[in-house]
């Protein structure tokens, strides 16, 4: 019988550095999943304000208005109504609906997230 003179496979030591990156990219997953989901939704209820021939018509006040139901209907926690600006140009409304959520990762680490593509611009009619 012949004795092996090297050790094959994987130590304890690689194992568990790659056990823990992988729980790592796991975390951020199942944190930061949530905010991209509720940022595909927002973004939809925005950009269907924005580009709806039916609110060019209307005043900033109706347009946040008009889309307070699909907030509620849709359960938007991450961003309120009251926290999309609207200003008043000659002739169209400027939507700016852009925000940021900060989410807890580990003991005192967080993740800060900026979604900066929303800012439409509603003609007025």
């Amino acid at each position: 019988m012949q004795l092996r003179s090297k050790q094959t496979g994987m130590g304890l030591i690689p194992l568990a550095v790659i056990i823990s990156v992988a729980a790592l990219l796991g975390l951020c997953t199942f944190r930061l999943a949530p905010i991209y989901l509720d940022h595909i939704t927002i973004r939809q209820i925005v950009k269907n304000a924005a580009e709806d021939p039916d609110r060019r018509g209307m005043t900033a006040s109706e347009i946040r208005k008009s889309m307070q139901g699909a907030f509620i209907t849709n359960r938007v926690e991450t961003i309120q109504l009251r926290d999309i600006k609207f200003t008043s140009e000659r002739n169209v409304i400027i939507m700016d609906a852009r925000y940021e959520v900060r989410v807890p990762l580990l003991y005192n680490i967080d993740a800060v997230v900026k979604f900066d593509n929303l800012l439409f611009e509603i003609p007025r009619s």
